[in-house]
């Protein structure tokens, strides 16, 4: 009662793994910008850059909170049927604030290369930079292949709050929970539907990513001397040209008009 008067809220705690280094999880957030700033990024290009998940997703019924009546425990359908996939996030961090889903059969280096190569598709005249844990089965630089155009950049074992697409986990379960789903097919369709808006809506994204920290130190990366342009930048030099190019040819079509009278020897009144 007091704590409520407080201010305070009860909220069930989040697991942390017990070999997770605070510390490193720290000094990530504190650094991420020199880590940026150092990828070996083609110049002259925009650079988008995303944080990017899986979530297995199956038959097996997810149980979530619904609302009922004071008094009455509300029940669900619930079946046990071994039969899943995995769906790959990317959120893109400031820039265009867009977001790219694939669903695969599984997690695998294989898979993963795949979602890189689809990514890197999604715009094919930019570099993609991608910020993910360091699963097994995510490719590592130095030691697999990595599609053109995509630099990978690793968070620290066991720190997946530092991971905004951690959030599509709980989008999709709260459209797909307490429900009997028949098909994968059908749960895809339902999944899909839900993330729809995260697609058309650059907004929705924006809300998701804008983690405090990781919004610092990517807009004090994406300054105009940086290693790294990144679209926000590229596409605000661009539309200031644009802008420059509009202004000089209203200039020009003004000079023609005053060389025009000045050599006809008369002046509207």
């Amino acid at each position: 009662y007091w704590l409520g008067k407080l201010g305070g809220v009860l909220k069930v705690p989040r697991k942390t793994h017990a070999q997770k280094d605070a510390a490193a999880a720290e000094a990530f957030q504190q650094t991420l910008c020199a880590q940026l700033a150092s990828l070996n990024v083609a110049g002259g290009r925009p650079v988008r850059l995303w944080v990017a998940d899986e979530h297995r997703y199956g038959l097996i019924p997810v149980v979530r909170k619904c609302w009922t009546l004071r008094g009455v425990r509300p029940t669900v359908p619930y079946r046990t049927k071994y039969e899943w996939a995995y769906l790959y996030s990317a959120l893109e961090v400031d820039g265009q604030n867009a977001a790219e889903f694939l669903c695969l059969p599984e997690v695998s280096l294989e898979m993963s290369g795949l979602f890189l190569e689809h990514l890197a598709a999604s715009d094919p005249a930019a570099e993609h930079v991608v910020i993910w844990d360091q699963a097994g089965f995510h490719p590592k630089p130095k030691m697999h292949a990595v599609p053109e155009r995509v630099h990978l950049v690793s968070l620290p074992p066991y720190s997946p709050e530092l991971n905004p697409t951690e959030a599509i986990g709980d989008v999709i379960k709260d459209r797909i929970g307490n429900v009997l789903w028949q098909t994968l097919d059908d749960l895809e369709q339902a999944i899909g539907e839900e993330l729809r808006p995260l697609c058309e809506n650059a907004e929705s994204v924006r809300r998701l990513v804008s983690h405090p920290w990781l919004v610092e130190q990517v807009n004090a990366t994406a300054t105009k001397n940086s290693a790294i342009t990144y679209s926000k930048w590229y596409e605000a030099i661009k539309l200031e040209l644009q802008n420059k190019e509009r202004a000089l040819a209203d200039l020009s079509v003004e000079l023609a008009i005053l060389r025009k009278k000045t050599n006809g020897g008369s002046w509207d009144r």
